[in-house]
């Protein structure tokens, strides 16, 4: 997975592979006053971007 961490006001698209799933937002690094409660990022088309519903953050399973 790459260093991206997500935060409120992340923009853009953090990439991740198979080998990263099950993949939960907010990811470990994430800023303190960025966390919500754990929640499950169903990535499953790749290509096909999935946003967490608490932060907006926008993930994208690569391969």
């Amino acid at each position: 997975m790459t260093e991206t961490t997500a935060t409120a006001n992340t923009h853009e698209v953090i990439r991740v592979g198979r080998k990263d799933l099950p993949l939960s937002c907010p990811t470990a690094g994430t800023d303190q006053a960025s966390l919500h409660p754990r929640v499950y990022i169903p990535l499953k088309q790749p290509g096909k971007p999935v946003v967490c519903p608490y932060c907006g953050a926008e993930y994208v399973l690569t391969d």
